[in-house]
């Protein structure tokens, strides 16, 4: 660990690269077949460390505290030795050792795979100045931890024109010009080295076709980027292939993976990036695979023409946690069953179908399913309140599914079948009362389990976090964890769609900070039990960390997650906003 710590104080960088660098690039070797390269570490490093939740996460009691760690302390003593040693703060340093970039590269085939890190740096006395330190820093803790009458030395000399470290078998560092290059083997080091001294027949991964296309095809301007050959981990792995070829027929990976396994075999190449954007940071995801080339049963996870949005505009009722919305046609997957499973499949699906079907009073599951609509949307609250006087032992949010109908027929079909369900719950639990009442005109169907009777498959008492809630609003179905939530969603469901907060995303969920905060306080029991447990601290200054974690929440903002069939590329992103 320390010497890790060493080599991360002198090495770590964070460049300003100008026209006249070399690429780190052109380091690593063409077989390379996973890449990462920080385009601008320093803007990486700044856009995060100047954050005002960044500052305000290490004044955090808890993150003070790791900062004060034994670790930590020896990190940041290492750091300080090498400016003062190297007459640089660690920004201008760090732009000094690796100005022109950083670039990992390794050939990805299981345990010890070989890599190459290459520093591009920009002063070559203060690269030469940094390698000399490594070496001196390294020898002492090797003399400290060696017998005192036979300290061990790093193997330390000059290769191929380049100053070089050697630690056993699985540690090489060069110095060439003002070009720092570190490797688990000797063999990628020194084709590195060659690549950087320009050895007649060296290739890099620059002249690889397929990298630069997958870095053009990205697009914009990434802090850091990679890039994985997809082809060759499906070349080499039969397993894989096999999994993407059978999840074509496979009704449960068809539904949950469907469009992903999809993509996934179809395509050659995996890249992303990470960016700055004006409201906070973009986590970019792309497998080239084009929409048009979708087969007719991914109908199930994607409109095959723009008549439709990808998904529908969030709900967020007061106290959202996280909100959810996608696009899912069970119907038409339904009617293409027979050409998109295999002949064993099919056959355990129409007979659950059918076996369900036996129970459900005036309709069969293949009807409901033919009248169930292609947007479904998920949406979570927490506002501390508890649905009965019996406390479950984990309390859960309150939780709400609303889904879009083809024909009306489906509410009407459900809620004679959930009365149904009802009474045989009923019966079998015994004391399940069931309630209909209007609200806004309209009807909502709700249910409730009796406390007085205990029930001994539900020791934790997990049943009394719900209050099950029926509605049909409009051309959407409605099922919610408390009658409350339900009648605070009719508004929202009742809005006429906006069709600029519609996506093309298929997919998408968001994350609400505020919401995540209030969870916290609402239900703050456990954060305090443990804060005072681990920390020795008192109730009154538990409480106030509480306070602070929560007010730190607030202000972090959304987190969104998104997956796209696009025009030219399938793309899964996650998207930071920061609370202005």
């Amino acid at each position: 660990m320390r010497l890790l710590l060493t080599c991360l104080a002198v090495l770590l960088t964070v460049p300003l690269a100008t026209a006249a660098t070399p690429d780190p690039l052109s380091y690593i070797p063409k077989e390379a077949t996973l890449v990462l390269k920080v385009e601008k570490p320093r803007s990486l490093a700044e856009a995060v460390s100047k954050l005002d939740a960044y500052r305000e996460y290490e004044a955090l009691p808890a993150v003070k505290a790791a900062l004060d760690s034994a670790t930590a302390k020896q990190f940041f003593r290492i750091l300080k030795a090498a400016e003062d040693k190297l007459g640089q703060k660690w920004p201008d340093l760090l732009d000094s050792l690796a100005g022109g970039g950083v670039a990992v590269g390794t050939v990805t085939k299981g345990d010890n795979s070989p890599f190459v890190l290459a520093l591009q740096g920009t002063d070559e006395a203060k690269a030469k100045a940094a390698f000399t330190l490594v070496v001196e820093l390294i020898t002492a803790e090797l003399a400290r931890q060696s017998p005192a009458d036979a300290p061990y030395k790093p193997d330390v000399g000059v290769v191929m024109g380049a100053d070089a470290l050697k630690l056993g078998n699985d540690f090489f560092l060069f110095r060439y010009k003002a070009t720092l290059v570190l490797s688990n083997t000797e063999e990628a080091a020194k084709r590195a080295l060659a690549l950087a001294t320009g050895e007649k027949g060296a290739e890099s991964v620059l002249t690889n076709p397929r990298v630069t296309t997958a870095r053009k095809q990205l697009g914009g301007t990434p802090l850091a980027w990679f890039w994985f050959d997809l082809k060759k981990a499906k070349d080499d792995d039969q397993g894989l292939r096999d999994f993407l070829e059978t999840a074509r027929t496979q009704a449960f990976v068809l539904f949950v993976l469907g469009s992903t396994t999809d993509a996934l075999r179809r395509a050659d190449d995996l890249t992303g990036g990470l960016f700055q954007t004006d409201a906070g940071f973009k986590l970019s995801v792309q497998l080239p695979a084009r929409r048009a080339d979708l087969p007719p049963v991914m109908a199930l996870h994607a409109p095959l023409t723009n008549e439709a949005p990808g998904s529908l505009p969030f709900l967020e009722p007061p106290g959202v946690l996280a909100s959810h919305s996608m696009y899912l046609d069970v119907a038409s997957f339904w009617k293409q069953r027979k050409t998109a499973l295999g002949e064993e499949e099919l056959k355990d699906l129409e007979k659950t179908v059918k076996d369900i079907s036996a129970f459900l009073p005036g309709t069969t599951l293949a009807e409901l399913i033919e009248a169930s609509g292609t947007h479904h949307r998920v949406v979570l609250v927490e506002r501390g309140e508890n649905q009965y006087k019996t406390i479950p032992d984990f309390p859960l949010p309150e939780m709400a599914l609303v889904s879009s109908m083809r024909d009306a027929k489906f509410g009407k079909n459900m809620l004679t079948t959930l009365r149904a369900a009802a009474l045989f719950i009923g019966l079998q639990v015994g004391g399940l009362t069931m309630k209909e009442e209007k609200h806004d005109g309209v009807d909502i169907l709700t249910y409730r389990f009796n406390e007085a009777k205990p029930l001994e498959a539900d020791p934790t008492n997990i049943r009394f976090n719900f209050v099950p809630s029926f509605a049909v609003i409009g051309d959407s179905f409605v099922v919610a964890s408390s009658p409350k939530l339900l009648k605070d969603l009719i508004p929202e469901v009742r809005k006429p769609i906006d069709p600029k907060a519609c996506s093309a995303a298929v997919w998408r969920a968001k994350g609400y900070g505020t919401g995540a905060a209030q969870a916290l306080k609402a239900r703050p029991e456990a954060t305090i039990t443990d804060t005072v447990l681990n920390q020795g601290v008192g109730l009154d200054e538990a409480k106030k960390q509480l306070e602070q974690t929560a007010a730190w929440l607030a202000k972090l903002g959304t987190l969104g997650v998104s997956i796209d069939h696009g025009e030219t590329a399938f793309k899964f992103e996650l998207n930071w906003q920061l609370k202005k």
